[in-house]
């Protein structure tokens, strides 16, 4: 039987396409794994925080200056709505978050708009001043506070009642003047 040198270039091309494919996978692999573990170093994803949830506990100021905390919170009914400047939607609900607080002002419950946005207080300010709103709002620039809720889109609407459990959670924008919305914050007021 004749030797054939274009038989064993075929084979080791083959091997080596072979050899290449799996460095490749190897490579992609450990690149994976390698953001992985640094994902999880950074505090990066969190659980999802689902209705009958402990809500996570947070400290962060305010637009006014002040340290809000959710714990110092506790007896009253409270939303925690993660909004940015920059989301279209958040910028359509946030005059009916202005109403449904300017509603319930007063009452057993508080409504802490927590802005994501990286430019911080002056972004937000500027916003609420040219769009005439007086709601309280947190800076939350890292998105800490948000991942530990397991945001990552905006708008996101937690509703907590006076013992600190997650009663309502709500993925995108809402219409707050809407009757059922307002009866659903004033019946967990009733409890």
């Amino acid at each position: 039987m004749p030797f054939h040198y274009g038989g064993l270039r075929r084979k080791e091309r083959r091997i080596r396409m072979k050899k290449g494919t799996v460095v490749v996978l190897i490579t992609v692999l450990a690149a994976l794994g390698l953001l992985f573990f640094f994902g999880q170093q950074r505090g990066g994803r969190h659980a999802v925080m689902q209705e009958g949830d402990r809500a996570p506990e947070f400290r962060l100021p305010a637009l006014d200056g002040r340290t809000v905390s959710l714990s110092d919170l506790r007896g009253k009914v409270v939303m925690v709505h993660f909004w940015a400047t920059w989301c279209p939607p958040c910028v359509e609900e946030m005059p009916t978050l202005e109403r449904l607080y300017r509603a319930m002002f007063g009452q057993e419950f508080v409504l802490l708009a927590v802005s994501v946005d990286e430019g911080g207080s002056q972004a937000v300010g500027d916003f609420l001043k040219k769009n005439r709103l007086s709601l309280p709002v947190l800076l939350n620039p890292d998105r800490s506070v948000a991942a530990q809720y397991g945001t990552l889109k905006f708008p996101e609407t937690y509703l907590v009642d006076r013992d600190g459990i997650v009663r309502k959670k709500i993925i995108g924008a809402a219409d707050w003047t809407r009757p059922e919305a307002i009866g659903l914050v004033a019946e967990m007021m009733k409890k």
